[in-house]
């Protein structure tokens, strides 16, 4: 996988900044966390700390780890199997490992962003919980999921970018 190192270092350094992160967190929470929260940003679903921090921790770690893995193996699958704009372009013999190599990189970054977007919602979770009765603001959580949309349509539009054009 070369040309993906990179990447592949920002990953892991995310990935454990999201653990320690997570772990110097989970003691700030209440026992009883308010874990589900209206539009209105009233909390109307709980859980306990323990099970707030499992759950969170298999969202923000697994699931950007099977992004990853899964953007990483696909020189594993025929191309027949890959759906992309001028497959047969793209994946023809002298193509085919450059254009595996830039799908791992750009899956690499979508999994560091996937953590990110995780942390920033178990801040909000924690931030929610500190008040005597908790509040999600809904603003910062809207201006979270509206960074995280901005970030994915730019990711988008880079891949797509890149695979309409043939060299």
């Amino acid at each position: 996988m070369k040309g993906a190192r990179i990447p592949a270092i920002v990953f892991v350094f995310i990935l454990i900044g999201y653990v320690v992160f997570l772990s110097f967190t989970v003691p700030m929470l209440p026992a009883r966390v308010a874990s589900h929260f209206d539009a209105a940003g009233q909390a109307n679903g709980w859980m306990n700390r323990t099970s707030a921090a499992v759950l969170q921790g298999i969202v923000g770690l697994v699931l950007p780890l099977i992004v990853a893995a899964a953007f990483c193996s696909l020189r594993f699958v025929p191309t027949q199997g890959i759906n992309m704009p001028h497959r047969e372009y793209w994946l023809a013999l002298e193509r085919r490992s450059e254009t595996l190599a830039y799908l791992a990189r750009q899956g690499l970054w979508l999994a560091s962003l996937l953590v990110c977007v995780e942390a920033m919602v178990w801040y909000q979770l924690i931030e929610s919980n500190s008040k005597r009765v908790p509040q999600l603001s809904t603003l910062q959580f809207m201006a979270t999921l509206g960074i995280f949309g901005a970030a994915m349509i730019i990711w988008v539009i880079r891949l797509f970018r890149h695979f309409a054009k043939r060299d």
